[in-house]
């Protein structure tokens, strides 16, 4: 959703009945009264203060204007003053136009006061809620009337970061992240999970691979290619199956399908007939794997690595769900090596090296590389001599603790995306792949083909370096293999901007975001009612001992399921007492109880 205002403004100042004390009006709406401004911003901040209890670690207020009724409530809270005022101003023109018009910034300053303009990069509500330091409860909101009139979009963004600030907590929140079998897909999927773990959500995964040997192996059973995916299809409906019962066995709030995962039509329509939400991040090229417009249009959510030419192709068939979501870097995976050994040195370490699969493209440019100290790492290459000479280790799949070492190793990561198409580099490359971030993570430098979505997010020259041809990409080995300390700096660069912008765990956030302001509705009430329900357990079991010592243990939790009590007592010592008896034999009887359902 666009939550921008600032488009078309127009401003005119208006001579209220009250001598030096004007109003102005934005759009053919008068922000203050035209009789007597300062009158009426009294009674607003005398209306605020009926609404403060105690001392209020916070007032965030939406809506700037000339000040009065903002001057009014700092005089009211003069005794208390201590508490800090934020207020958001949504346009930059409008506060341009508040300053050529009154002398309000020596006001502003002297009371500390701060004033949020948000841009088209802030609007967002994790970022609001950090950024106007909500996350505190005790913090109170309140907005100028005919402000929220004139920027109805900023005033619906900010007034719902506020309440989800209020309200939301992530271990509140269940999130089921769904894998496929196998894939750069299921290696994200680990990512994002840990991420979502990282950021405090009660988060769970289904993975999918164990699955895969089976798959694998139902072509031992007969040559026949219709048999085969019929066979195939069978293993995955069971894996749909099974996710089901999952599902019914612990409702989450959110299920995350990663790309290639069994997401199929009556599955999602099933978790959303239960009111679970369902998002799909589909990581792969839209014009090479193309069945998402199947999923697309069914999913309450569909992020994608690739926007543009990609969104048209979603408008075209009626799809509005989707939301650029590009990939991201791991921080406490992703790292540099503090400690090399003497192994891993003799191992990895060379002058230039590349870690993935043997794609068309990429055998024919490397072929012209073999007069350098590289190292090519991954599966698929079928190479003939002498490119053969320099693939490791027979050409197996490299694990991503491994690739870690590579990209710590390596003087030079070459990062060229996969074309099946191209005999050598893709033209016109737009999406960056997870290699991108992971390297840069590690502290790795960087010579990556040009990609379009590289512009305005990593700087040529400064986080990684840019080549166009095979020739460029030799000239620029030789280089920087000769001017080591630029190549460190650039290393370092990039090292530092992927770690402060592109996190998997700000992946997270800029996810949630989506959904928390989209779902507000239906989340709110469910997450309101989980926390007063808590605190009404705890209360009422009181009275029996056992059971409330049980519950203490999760007090600090916003929802309690069976399970996650199945889960704590399992994980215990000692004799089990006649209560945690009794909920595990529950457990076994509710479970029973589902699969004969």
């Amino acid at each position: 959703m666009d939550y921008s205002d600032d488009k078309g403004l127009n401003f005119e100042l208006v001579q209220a009945k009250l001598k030096n004390a004007p109003s102005f009006k934005i759009n053919g709406i008068t922000v203050h009264s035209a009789y007597n401004p300062v009158s009426e911003g009294k009674k607003w901040a005398e209306s605020a203060m009926e609404k403060i209890t105690g001392k209020p670690e916070s007032v965030i207020i939406f809506g700037l204007g000339f000040g009065y009724h903002i001057k009014a409530l700092v005089e009211l809270l003069r005794e208390t003053y201590g508490v800090k005022i934020t207020v958001v101003e949504p346009s930059a023109e409008s506060f341009d136009y508040i300053k050529e018009n009154i002398e309000i910034s020596d006001f502003l300053e002297k009371n500390g006061i701060n004033v949020f303009v948000p841009d088209a990069e802030s609007l967002d509500a994790q970022k609001i809620i950090e950024k106007l330091e909500m996350k505190d409860r005790g913090a109170l909101f309140f907005e100028l009337a005919s402000y929220k009139n004139i920027f109805p979009k900023t005033y619906d963004l900010i007034y719902k970061s506020y309440n989800i600030s209020q309200f939301f907590s992530p271990p509140a929140f269940k999130v089921l992240i769904v894998q496929p079998m196998y894939g750069g897909s299921s290696t994200i999927g680990n990512y994002i999970y840990r991420a979502f773990l990282n950021c405090g959500y009660n988060a769970k995964i289904i993975d999918f691979s164990r699955f895969y040997d089976g798959y694998r192996y139902l072509g031992d059973f007969t040559k026949n290619e219709d048999h085969v995916n019929s066979l195939r299809q069978l293993q995955i409906n069971l894996m749909s199956e099974a996710l089901l019962s999952s599902v019914l066995n612990e409702p989450p709030d959110m299920v995350l399908f990663m790309a290639q995962a069994p997401a199929a039509e009556r599955v999602i329509l099933k978790l959303k007939s239960m009111g679970i939400k369902t998002a799909y991040w589909f990581v792969e090229d839209f014009r090479t794997i193309t069945y998402w417009g199947s999923i697309a249009r069914h999913v309450d959510y569909f992020f994608t690595i690739q926007k543009d030419a990609f969104f048209k192709e979603l408008e075209n068939l009626g799809i509005s769900n989707y939301r650029y979501l590009p990939m991201a870097c791991l921080p406490d995976f992703h790292n540099k090596i503090a400690e090399r050994n003497e192994y891993d040195e003799k191992r990895y370490a060379c002058d230039v090296s590349f870690a993935g699969a043997g794609y068309f493209n990429r055998k024919n440019v490397f072929a012209q590389l073999l007069d350098f100290n590289f190292k090519i790492w991954g599966n698929d290459w079928a190479a003939e001599m002498p490119l053969k000479l320099f693939i490791q280790e027979g050409g197996r799949r490299f694990s991503e603790e491994e690739a870690v070492k590579i990209y710590n190793y390596s003087k030079i990561n070459i990062n060229l995306h996969s074309s099946m198409w191209h005999w050598e580099i893709n033209p016109n490359g737009d999406f960056l792949n997870p290699r991108v971030y992971e390297i840069l993570g590690c502290g790795g430098f960087q010579l990556i083909d040009r990609r379009s979505y590289l512009e305005g997010v990593f700087e040529d020259g400064k986080d990684l370096v840019v080549f166009d041809s095979v020739s460029d990409l030799r000239k620029k080995i030789r280089y920087y293999l000769d001017h080591e300390d630029e190549r460190n700096a650039i290393a370092e660069h990039g090292y530092a901007t992927v770690r402060k912008l592109h996190t998997y765990e700000q992946r997270v956030s800029e996810m949630m975001s989506v959904i928390l302001l989209d779902s507000y509705e239906s989340i709110k009430p469910k997450l309101i009612l989980r926390r007063e329900n808590m605190s009404r357990l705890l209360k009422e079991t009181e009275s029996n001992p056992e059971l409330h010592e049980l519950l203490l243990h999760f007090s600090d939790k916003e929802s309690l399921s069976i399970g996650e009590m199945v889960d704590y007592i399992r994980r215990g010592k000692g004799r089990l007492s006649k209560t945690e008896a009794m909920i595990l034999m529950l457990w076994a009887a509710k479970s029973k109880l589902i699969k004969l359902g």
